[in-house]
């Protein structure tokens, strides 16, 4: 089958180590060992023969128009001297490229003739909605968040929130399958006005390869190796809505109790100055550990240097996310500690593949940190638990998935084709 992937976010480059980017390579990865050709089309490519050999796909950069470009230097350098936020891709920049996205994809369709459009949901983005209907190929689209709720919720405010939320439940009620990853995702969705019947629920995953190794197997870096320390571990970006505010603050008063423990933060982000400041001044300099972002082909061998994993997001009201650093922490076989909100709690199963705290609870955290620091046992119990149930979350059975919804609607499709050219020679 041959499948046309879409990415039209100007601000996700599909080489990135974001877990937007990740999540883009490993579906299509997964579409491509399942036996489909794909070729993928993104506004942003930073290495595209990188991307192609870690995908198997052909890959297609589709960047801004030259006068595009002009107008958001332009923009931007008017915001800098209003002193308003900055943005890097402005809303009419975003909703502009849709011309030049369109013209790009609608080549491939010609030249490919694929037999589904896959895109990934995108602030503005319409081209793959008008292709599939000007073309008559059928659009699955994937949904990770309500992006225009979270961009006036979260981030700047959008120029136009009426336009873009029309321009949104377009998109969606005009997709189908429309694919989203939380149960609390499909509700927002439906009650945008998307039947029912169109969504299907679809968590995030990590890639059937990591159980092909022995998690025994897989070394640290040489400089995380431990020598008695207890290593604490967070992966993902350092905003607000992550915690690891809250898990730095936990640490401090863990650290006074357990001195031979260490907290790795892997990543980066927006706090990370903050949360180095605060760890300085709380005289941890040495016992937290900022790696920085790492290549996710490495991320195996960070999450071996850690004893614990810790997913410690506080409370949210929309808790939408599917985590992916918790697919990897179970697929990794590490005990996970996780605040008990929203997808994470229908993963974790208390005390049996990890523990949950409710959110922003410093006592309850603090209780499980010290539990599993004195039972090693148990600490290797959750994590062979965690990494059997982790086996049913791969990119590859999503993928699967994705081609089984799809499968009728290109049964029918080709039904009334083939009735139409018998009307037609008759």
């Amino acid at each position: 089958m041959k499948i046309l992937y879409l990415c039209f976010d100007p601000s996700i480059d599909l080489a990135a180590e974001a877990g937007a980017a990740v999540h883009v390579r490993a579906m299509i990865r997964a579409m491509g060992r399942l036996g489909h050709e794909v070729t993928a089309l993104g506004s942003c490519v930073g290495r595209p023969e990188w991307v192609a050999s870690q995908t198997g796909a052909r890959v297609i950069p589709c960047q801004l128009a030259r006068l595009n470009r002009a107008l958001r230097t332009a923009i931007r350098r008017t915001n800098k001297v209003l002193r308003r936020q900055l943005r890097r891709v402005p809303d009419a920049v975003r909703l502009l490229h849709n011309a030049t996205f369109l013209r790009k994809a609608s080549n491939l369709v010609r030249d490919f003739s694929p037999d589904f459009i896959y895109e990934r949901y995108s602030l503005w983005g319409i081209a793959g909605l008008t292709l599939a209907k000007r073309q008559g190929v059928p659009l699955a689209l994937e949904v990770n968040a309500p992006l225009v709720y979270e961009q006036q919720r979260y981030r700047q405010k959008l120029a136009w929130p009426r336009f873009a939320r029309w321009t949104e439940r377009r998109a969606w009620r005009g997709a189908n399958p429309v694919i989203v990853v939380s149960e609390l995702l499909q509700k927002h969705l439906q009650e945008a006005g998307v039947a029912p019947e169109q969504i299907r629920v679809l968590p995030n995953a990590v890639d059937a390869s990591w159980f092909t190794t022995d998690t025994e197997t897989i070394r640290p870096p040489r400089d995380l190796e431990k020598e008695g320390e207890f290593v604490l571990g967070f992966v993902g970006s350092f905003k607000a809505w992550h915690g690891a505010d809250f898990l730095l603050s936990v640490f401090e008063e863990f650290y006074r109790v357990e001195p031979l423990s260490r907290l790795l933060l892997i990543g980066d982000g927006p706090l990370k100055d903050v949360l180095q400041e605060k760890a300085y001044r709380a005289g941890l300099a040495k016992a937290v550990v900022f790696t920085g972002i790492v290549p996710h082909e490495e991320i195996r061998r960070y999450l071996a240097a850690m004893d614990v994993a810790l997913a410690p997001y506080p409370s949210l009201e929309n808790f939408y996310f599917s985590p992916l650093k918790l697919f990897e922490y179970m697929a990794a076989g590490l005990a996970v500690v996780a605040s008990n909100t929203g997808q994470v709690s229908q993963l974790i199963c208390h005390r049996v593949n990890g523990l949950l705290y409710q959110p922003e609870d410093r006592a309850g955290l603090l209780r499980c940190l010290c539990e599993l620091r004195t039972n090693a046992a148990f600490r290797e119990e959750l994590g062979r638990n965690a990494r059997k149930a982790s086996e049913a979350f791969t990119w590859e059975r999503n993928a699967a998935r994705v081609i089984e919804w799809v499968r009728p609607r290109l049964i029918r499709g080709n039904l009334q084709g083939s009735l139409l050219d018998a009307d037609a020679r008759a």
